[in-house]
């Protein structure tokens, strides 16, 4: 209908109004909830949102005839009189301003066009001359040209200075900074801010200032969330996002390795590490929570950050029904949805520590501490092997190895029991399944058990373990020879019942050790996989028809332990000696302590499980946790009993030596050279035990991170009707809205890694205006899209959309630099404005948007405590670590935190200057983050945020006046103001005002400062008590240098200077 019409034309020195700017948000707040895209809500059949739909026939009317208002339906709704035809309806709470209904008037007149919303319109960089001016005070000065208004004066160059430095480091210039560059000013001119720039953005800082904004967008945290809450290790990951802003990451690199790292090719470490970023989302522990659902939830709440922080899209919206307001429909929600439903997850999982899927995530001091280790244990190794290499073994040499067999069998520690499958006694703890006879063959010392699936079923008795009545430490060791048909996974020992749903709140209860792929792992589980811990050796190498000594150890829980067991109590010790393993899940819920069934050897607890085929011998269990050497003795003395048996006496021996493996004949070598103390090989010994044991010790120290990684066999995906988990609609493929946002580009994959290059594509219209709108809202408050969640139908239009888009166009161009963006933001004249506003611009522009004035904003909460720590001297500024925990009050959590002993549900100080690390590093509890941050707007980091609140409340200024940190703080700052040369108060207090606001107090201000010195001095010298009580506030002690009335005056003063308002903002 529309296509055949004829468009009116203009009245002369008409201007035309612009559908995006003036008529679509009349439209879209008002009409396309009911009648946008969604069918399903769609009233009336009638769609606002497009042309065709205006336009269509509505029984010989239509809602939009182009030129004719008259004949439009639209406005004959939008101004009838009558209620039962208003549009928007009158119980809608929705009507329109009498400026609205003349707008659309207008909008109808001059022809109904329909333009396609501005923010899915590829942007073009516009052609202009910066030959004078910077590009952005050209389209700034532009817009400030039509208003009749001009930039305002430059601000002070101290007053830029500590603006750009808390912008780019979130810490304020020292006095020596701010001299040195009004030095650097006189002589350099333009020349010395643009040094002053460049030094920032080089500062280890700048990383963590831009990482603080990026973990409320990731909505990082250090616990889990949900009912439990209880920790995580993410900071791995959160310090890889540091160190990709220090190192200027091109930013479509910093989206691929977050988006699709564990899909690059064999990708490295800090690139499996990146992905962390989608596993930052909320994980649920509580007992009874349906898997399906909340593994649905996760994926959810990866389309909406994703979405979110490089679309600018509420995708969310579409879950349950086609989205409102956004062409998305919800089958484009679950095409999204695809790309994220392939991870090797679990529903319920984190109740104690990180979920799988994890990753050892050493760090790079870590790393290199490995590399010298491992590199030393193979040099040790190869010269144990060239030492023993060339020796005979002599019949002399079984003889002395048989002496120290003797010498062993006083330091062999007594099991609780043992079964050697020779003595009836022990046979008495046995189990049958049926009633043939015990299968056995040659063991290691007389016969072993001989398992197969022909045999019968061998238990020991129920409650035959034992473990230490308080630790519940313990040692099992046990020898095992697969045979040549064993199968890859298979039990060893094992009580773990699987019987039970898969998600019974006991699903796995128990223990067991397996042979995996030639790997020992064992898993002990209060709930399997989720709240197990379950570890493999890495290089056992156990081989078929080769007898191999296992044990295993738990080291015992302590007093004060919490509800977490973890996996690093655990040792595996092979043929003697520990070896590392890799843990696999480490959440291990107290321990599974009640042992009142059976025990299985070499076949699962439960009915139709899998069997060992092989021989297990020499099975004995200890009530406490073997020490290395006991261990060591253990497995040497029934080795050499094993290997001296095998040889046999009788001449000639090298006959008899052939009968022994490579192995065996260097355990005889070993033993030999030991029983006769030879020196180089005690010292290689020696070197070897330290080596091992430094390795072990680096690897149960090095942090876990949660990562992505793909399941091998694919998951479906459905449209889910009404968004309800089990509701399953339609299958679909991963896929984008390629109809209204961008093609997907030629040859990439559909996986994350081609959804990362769909988002970088020169032709993505979204994803770098959204990304350059966050960082000019880093700098001004507000971005040049205000919404900077939203650039949809709903968002609010640019209020300069050339900059805009000449800036996101200019930032692809550059190879998408975040520095050389930034820089030109700081740089432009539009940033070096001063800030002060007269009353007609505080009422024509309240928000700053025009731009004719420089920022004025409050500090975030991060800056506001980083900054009292800084100036004072109190910070550690550490870059990067584990979370820490600063002062908090006392009883925060009470009658808040889960009631259980789980991790983080206690706040315990961190010790040593670890309270003075910067805001960033703090313990982020997901449900209770700490007050002091959210006093100041910090959000809860429950979901993706790319844009803070500002407020301004009584509570704030109570905070920064009695915080210990604050009070600290201004304590530091007077000792080191009273420490500096000069006595004079005068002096003394321009020096903290400059500190703390970049530029000198004038004349009114300091007389003001020095009364208020004046009348704390007379008040503690009266008040001593109070002066000593107010300086012991914090843990570090107070200076005994300054009589204690002076120094709580100045104290005063620091914490009334810290508290000023041109403190506690940029401007």
């Amino acid at each position: 209908m529309g296509a055949s019409l004829t468009l009116p034309t203009l009245a002369q020195g008409e201007e035309k109004l612009s559908f995006n700017l003036e008529v679509r948000p009349i439209l879209s707040d008002n009409c396309f909830h009911c009648h946008g895209q969604d069918a399903d809500q769609r009233e009336a059949d009638l769609r606002l949102d497009t042309l065709d739909g205006a336009t269509s026939d509505l029984g010989g009317y239509a809602a939009l005839v182009p030129g004719d208002p008259a004949e439009s339906e639209l406005y004959l709704r939008i101004t009838s009189e009558f209620e039962d035809e208003q549009m928007p309806p009158p119980d809608s709470n929705r009507s329109l301003t009498d400026e609205q209904r003349e707008t659309l008037r207008l909008w109808i007149e001059q022809g109904g066009e329909y333009d396609t919303h501005w923010a899915f319109v590829p942007p073009e960089k516009p052609e202009i001359d910066s030959s004078q001016v910077s590009p952005i005070d050209y389209f700034i000065g532009e817009r400030l040209q039509k208003e009749g208004l001009d930039f305002a004066p430059s601000a002070a160059p101290g007053i830029w200075l500590r603006r750009a430095s808390l912008d780019l480091t979130g810490l304020p210039p020292t006095i020596g900074d701010l001299n040195a560059f009004d030095g650097a000013v006189s002589t350099k001119g333009e020349k010395a801010f643009e040094e002053a720039v460049d030094r920032l953005l080089d500062s280890p800082h700048f990383g963590e200032r831009l990482a603080a904004d990026w973990m409320d967008a990731s909505r990082y945290a250090d616990t889990h969330g949900f009912n439990n809450d209880s920790s995580r290790s993410m900071w791995r990951w959160r310090d890889w996002v540091i160190d990709a802003f220090n190192a200027n990451m091109p930013y479509d690199q910093f989206i691929k390795e977050q988006l699709a790292g564990d899909l690059l090719p064999d990708p490295s470490l800090e690139q499996l590490i990146a992905t962390g970023f989608n596993r930052n989302h909320g994980i649920n522990s509580e007992g009874g929570i349906i898997e399906e659902e909340y593994l649905v939830e996760y994926v959810a709440d990866r389309v909406r950050t994703v979405s979110m922080v490089w679309l600018g899209l509420t995708a969310e919206c579409a879950r349950c029904h086609d989205h409102k307001y956004d062409p998305m429909t919800q089958e484009d929600y679950y095409r999204l949805f695809a790309f994220f439903n392939n991870v090797t997850e679990f529903g319920e999982d984190g109740r104690v520590a990180n979920a799988v899927p994890m990753i050892a995530s050493p760090t790079r001091e870590q790393r290199a501490q490995l590399e010298s280790l491992e590199t030393s244990l193979k040099g040790i190794t190869s010269s144990q092997e060239r030492y023993l290499q060339g020796r005979e073994i002599t019949n002399g040499m079984i003889q002395d190895a048989g002496k120290r067999l003797e010498s062993l069998g006083n330091s062999i520690p007594e099991p609780v029991w043992q079964i050697g499958f020779t003595d009836n006694a022990e046979n008495e703890i046995l189990e049958l399944s049926c009633s043939d006879a015990l299968s056995t063959t040659k063991g290691v010392i007389d016969n072993a058990f001989e398992s197969s699936s022909e045999g019968p079923k061998v238990q020991i008795k129920a409650d035959t373990i034992k473990l230490e009545e308080k630790t519940h430490a313990f040692t099992l060791a046990f020898w095992a020879r697969p045979n040549e048909n064993v199968s890859d996974n298979v039990p060893l020992i094992s009580n773990s019942s699987f019987e039970a749903e898969p998600s019974s709140s006991n699903y796995g209860y128990g223990w067991n050790i397996r042979l995996v792929g030639g790997e020992i792992e064992i898993a002990f589980a209060k709930r399997y996989p989720a709240y197990a811990a379950i570890l493999r050796t890495r290089s056992a190498k156990i081989r078929a028809d080769e007898w191999r000594h296992v044990s295993v150890s738990f080291t015992g829980r302590k007093e004060d332990d919490n509800a977490y067991t973890p996996a690093s109590r655990f040792r595996i010790h092979i043929d003697g000696e520990e070896v590392r393993t890799i843990v696999r899940h480490d959440g291990l819920q107290d321990f599974p302590k009640k042992m009142d069934r059976s025990t299985s050897f070499g076949s699962d607890y439960f009915s139709n499980g899998d069997q060992f085929e092989g021989s297990l011998d020499e099975i004995q269990q200890f009530d406490r946790a073997l020490s290395p050497d006991e261990i060591r003795s253990l497995f040497e003395h029934q080795a050499l009993s094993h290997i001296i048996a095998k040889a046999g006496r009788a001449e000639p021996v090298l006959q008899n030596a052939d009968r022994l493996s490579q192995r065996e004949q260097n355990r005889i070598l070993s033993a030999y050279l030991i029983q006769y103390s030879d020196t180089e090989w005690q010292r290689l010994q020696s070197i070897r035990g330290r080596t091992i044991n430094a390795l072990l010790d680096l690897d149960r120290k090095i942090p876990t991170t949660m990562i992505m990684q793909e399941s091998e066999e694919r998951r479906d995906t459905f449209v889910l009707s009404r968004g309800q988990y089990d509701a399953h609609g339609e299958r679909v493929d991963a896929g984008v809205p390629e109809d209204w946002i961008a093609s997907w580009p030629k040859n990439a994959p559909k996986n994350r890694l081609g959804l990362a290059q769909w988002l970088t594509q020169p032709n993505q219209p979204l994803t770098a205006r959204v990304v350059v709108n966050r960082f000019w809202q880093q700098f001004f408050g507000i971005g040049l899209v205000k919404t900077s969640e939203d650039f949809g139908i709903q968002s609010e239009y640019p209020s300069h959309p050339e900059l805009l888009d000449w800036l996101a166009v200019e930032f692809q161009e550059s190879g998408w630099d975040v520095k050389a963006l930034l820089k030109r933001i700081a740089l432009s004249r539009t940033y070096r404005q001063e800030s002060r506003i007269s009353t007609e611009m505080q009422r024509k522009d309240p928000e700053n948007r025009l731009l004719a004035r420089g920022p004025r904003l409050r500090l975030p909460a991060e800056s506001i405590r980083d900054q009292a720590l800084y100036i004072s001297g109190l910070l550690d500024g550490q870059i990067g670590g584990p979370s820490v925990r600063p002062y908090q009050p006392e009883g925060f959590y009470d009658n808040t935190v889960v009631g259980a002993n789980y991790p983080s549900t206690k706040w315990i100080e961190s010790e040593g200057t670890d309270i003075y690390r910067r805001s960033l590093y703090t313990f982020w509890k997901r449900t209770v983050p700490h007050p002091l941050m959210t006093t100041f707007d910090t959000p809860d980091r429950e979901v993706c945020s790319v844009r803070r609140s500002r407020t301004n409340t009584p509570i704030q200024a109570l905070a920064v006046m009695n915080a210990p940190i604050f009070v600290e703080s201004a304590r530091a700052l007077a000792e080191a103001i009273l420490d500096s040369p000069s006595d004079s108060d005068s002096v003394n207090l321009a020096r903290a005002f400059q500190l703390a606001t970049g530029r000198n107090p004038d004349s009114q201000e300091l007389d003001t400062l020095l009364s208020a010195l004046e009348e704390m001095k007379d008040s503690f010298k009266n008040a001593p008590e109070e002066a000593e009580a107010y300086l012991m506030v914090g843990r570090r002690p107070s200076s005994e240098k300054h009589p204690e009335w002076k120094l709580a005056a100045y104290t005063t003063v620091m914490s009334l200077i810290l508290n000023l308002d041109e403190s506690l903002t940029k401007g």
